[in-house]
C-alpha cells in the first residue's frame, strides 16, 4: 500500500515534530495477515467521540476536552493508534513520521483546551502500523497504561485499520482501557472504526453517485465470525458514516441501512453521519451530544416509521418510504436507544408522516423533469413518448438551450433526440434566435440548460419566460433538464455548478443556511426541484429547501433520470429520484451557520415507480 503522503490523506505536513515513543519492537515472528482466534469482551466503549475528517483545532480540543472530563490528573494522557495508515514495509518510515506529526498536533490541541487544573497534556504514538506491530503484546502498552485518558484512532484506510487491529492484542488493550473509561475517539477511517458494523467504502470503482444501488457498498458485519468488522468495543446502535456532507454520502447510508435492515431482520442500526470538521459524543452507546465544529451530523432512522424498502429497476436501487432524518446541532440530543431527539430541553414527537400529493403537469401534455438526462437512457423515453404523438416526418422537435454555451448545448441535445429514435424536424434555439411563436405547434420541446446563473439570467427576460411557459402548458412532450429543471419548480438555486475540484467544499456548503440564495421558481411545477442531486453533490439543498418552506415538496433528481408529469400522475423513469418531505418538520440555524432540522421525512423511489407515499 502506497504511503499516506501519496495517498493525500493527511495533507500537508506540519512544520512540529512529535514525541515518538515506540511501544516495543515488532513481533519478528508474527505473520503478518494472520488472525488469532476472535475473543474478548464485546462490550461498547462507554464514550465514542467520532470526528468526520480532518485534524481541525476545535474538533481536536473538543476530544482533549472529552478525555479531560474524565482524566484524574495531573495530566492529560492520549496515546494515539495510526493503523489506517499503510502497512507496507517501504512507506513504514514516512508513515511513522506523519503520525508523529499528527500526534504533536493532538497534545499541542490538548494544552491549549484542557482546563487550569491539569498541569498539561503527553501523546504518545503507538507504533501499530501492520498486523506484526498489532500482535506484539508490547506495543499495546500505552493503551493498557492505567494513566491513559484517551485514545485517538487517525484516518486513513479504515478497512485496513481492522485488518491491522482485529482480535489482537492491541485491539483488546482499547477495549480494556475504554471499560475503565478511556475515551476513544478518531477522525475519518477512524471514526468509522467506531461502529462494530463497519461501512468499508464503495465497492470496485462505484463512488456517491451509485451510493442508493444495492451492494455498492462494502459492509463489514459485526455479528459474524470473521474479523471484517469496526473496532470490538464499538457502537452497535450506530453506524458511523464520515466526510458525511463533503463527499455525498447521505445515499450510501440510506442503501446501507436498508441492506442492514436486511441482514438484522428488521432492526437496523441508526445511521451517523458525521462530516469533516465535525464530530459528536457518543455515551455508553445510548446517547448522541455535544456537536462540535464546522458542521452537523445526519441521523437516518429506518425503524421509527416503519420504513419499508425493495429494489428495483435495471441497477438493483434502492426504493424506500418513510426514511425519518435529523441534522443535529449543538444544543441537541439523539437517544440512539429510544431515537428520540431532544432539542431546548423538549423530546421532539415524531412525525406521523402522512401521504403527500405530488405534482401534476401543468398542461395538457407530459412534463418530464429531467436531473442531467443527457446521454442516458432517459432520452430515449422521452423520445419515445414523443413519437407516440407523431412519428412522421412533420414532427417537429424544438430545442431552446439557455444559458452558457446556449448553442453548442443544444446541438448536443439535438444530437442526442436522433440517437435516441428521433426522425422528425430537429430546430435548435436560443434567446437570440427565440421568436414569441417558435415553440407554437411543436411535438415536442427540449427546454435545457446547464449554467444556472446565466439560465436565470436568459429567464429573467419576458420573452424567454413567455416561451418556457407557454411550451411547457402547450406542447405534448416536453422535457426540462438541469437548471431550467429547477427553474420551473416554486424556487430555484442560482449557485453555480461545481467544478470537480469545488466538489466537496460544495457539498459542505449546501448545508449551510444561506448558500443556496433561493430564488422564486416559475411555479410550473408544485414542488422544489434540485438537479444533478448525486453528481453536484446537493443534498443538503433538500434540507435548505424545508428550511424555507417546510409545505413544498422537494424533488431530488440524480443524473440519468427524472420526473414523468402528467395529468394527475407522477412517475419515475431513469434510476433515482429522492423526495423530501419537511410537513413536519422543525428547522434552526446553528451558530456555525449550519441547517439543523428535525423530522424530515425522505422517501425514494426507482424507475417506473409511482411517485407517492
Amino acid at each position: 500500500m502506497a504511503s499516506l503522503r501519496a495517498r493525500h490523506v493527511l495533507g500537508a505536513a506540519l512544520v512540529t515534530t512529535a514525541l515518538l515513543a515506540p511501544l516495543g519492537a515488532t513481533a519478528a515472528s508474527a505473520r503478518p495477515g494472520s488472525h488469532p482466534p476472535a475473543g474478548g469482551d464485546p462490550r461498547v466503549a462507554d464514550v465514542l467521540v467520532p470526528i468526520g475528517g480532518g485534524y481541525e483545532t476545535d474538533t481536536l480540543e473538543a476530544f482533549a476536552r472529552t478525555a479531560a472530563a474524565r482524566a484524574s490528573g495531573p495530566t492529560v494522557d492520549l496515546v494515539v493508534v495510526p493503523s489506517a495508515y499503510g502497512d507496507a514495509p517501504e512507506d513504514r518510515a514516512e508513515n511513522l513520521e506523519l503520525a508523529g506529526e499528527r500526534t504533536e498536533q493532538l497534545r499541542a490541541a490538548c494544552e491549549s483546551a484542557v482546563p487550569a487544573r491539569f498541569t498539561g497534556c503527553t501523546a504518545r504514538l503507538a507504533v501499530l502500523l501492520d498486523r506484526a506491530d498489532a500482535l506484539d503484546p508490547a506495543n499495546a502498552t500505552a493503551l493498557a497504561d492505567p494513566a491513559t485518558d484517551g485514545i485517538f484512532v487517525l484516518g486513513g484506510d479504515q478497512g485496513l485499520a481492522m485488518q491491522v487491529l482485529a482480535a489482537s492484542p492491541a485491539e483488546r488493550a482499547v477495549s480494556a482501557a475504554t471499560r475503565r473509561g478511556v475515551v476513544l475517539g478518531g477522525t475519518s477511517a477512524g471514526a468509522a472504526v467506531e461502529s462494530r458494523s463497519m461501512i468499508n467504502g464503495y465497492v470496485g470503482d462505484l463512488g456517491p453517485a451509485e451510493g442508493l444501488r444495492r451492494g455498492s457498498t462494502l459492509l463489514w458485519w459485526g455479528d459474524d465470525a470473521d474479523l471484517e468488522r469496526g473496532l470490538a468495543t464499538g457502537s452497535r446502535r450506530a453506524i458511523y458514516d464520515q466526510h458525511f456532507h463533503q463527499r455525498g454520502r447521505l445515499g450510501r447510508t440510506l442503501s446501507t441501512l436498508a441492506t442492514a435492515d436486511e441482514h438484522f431482520r428488521g432492526a437496523s442500526p441508526v445511521g451517523v453521519g458525521v462530516d469533516y470538521g465535525t464530530g459528536v459524543r457518543a455515551t455508553e452507546d445510548r446517547l448522541l451530544s455535544g456537536v462540535f465544529g464546522q458542521g452537523s451530523v445526519s441521523v437516518v432512522d429506518l425503524e421509527t416509521l416503519r420504513a419499508t424498502h425493495t429494489w428495483g429497476g435495471a441497477e438493483r436501487t434502492l426504493s424506500a418510504r418513510r426514511i425519518l432524518t435529523h441534522l443535529l446541532t449543538e444544543g441537541q440530543t439523539y437517544d440512539l436507544g429510544t431515537r428520540t431527539l431532544t432539542r431546548l430541553g423538549h423530546v421532539v414527537r415524531p412525525p406521523r408522516a402522512t401521504p403527500w400529493r405530488a405534482p401534476a403537469a401543468p398542461g395538457r401534455g407530459t412534463l418530464v423533469v429531467g436531473g442531467g438526462v443527457l446521454g442516458s437512457p432517459v432520452m430515449v423515453d422521452v423520445v419515445d413518448r414523443a413519437r407516440a404523438v407523431r412519428a412522421d416526418a412533420r414532427a417537429r422537435l424544438v430545442v431552446l438551450a439557455l444559458g452558457t454555451d446556449a448553442p453548442a448545448l443544444g446541438a448536443r441535445y439535438a444530437e442526442a433526440a436522433r440517437d435516441a429514435g428521433w426522425s422528425g424536424t430537429v430546430q435548435v434555439l436560443t434567446r437570440e434566435t427565440l421568436r414569441a411563436d417558435s415553440l407554437r405547434g411543436a411535438t415536442a420541446a427540449f427546454l435545457v440548460g446547464d449554467d444556472p446563473a446565466t439560465v436565470g439570467a436568459d429567464l429573467a427576460g419576458p420573452r424567454v419566460r413567455d416561451a418556457v411557459t407557454d411550451a411547457v402548458r402547450r406542447t405534448p412532450v416536453v422535457l426540462t433538464d438541469g437548471a431550467v429543471s429547477a427553474a420551473v419548480g416554486e424556487r430555484w438555486s442560482p449557485t453555480a455548478r461545481p467544478t470537480d475540484d469545488e466538489l466537496e467544499d460544495a457539498g459542505i456548503a449546501a448545508f449551510r443556511a444561506g448558500d443556496a440564495r433561493w430564488r422564486t421558481g416559475l411555479g410550473l411545477v408544485r414542488a422544489t426541484v434540485v438537479p444533478h442531486l448525486a453528481a453536484d453533490n446537493r443534498w443538503g439543498r433538500l434540507y435548505g429547501s424545508v428550511a424555507v418552506d417546510r409545505h413544498d415538496l422537494v424533488l431530488g433528481v440524480l443524473d440519468g433520470s427524472a420526473v414523468v408529469l402528467g395529468r394527475g400522475s407522477a412517475s419515475v423513469t431513469g434510476e433515482s429520484v429522492v423526495v423530501a418531505d419537511g410537513d413536519e418538520a422543525r428547522t434552526w440555524t446553528s451558530s456555525n451557520g449550519s441547517i439543523g432540522a428535525a423530522n424530515v421525512v425522505l422517501d425514494v423511489f426507482s424507475d417506473g415507480q409511482w411517485l407517492r407515499r
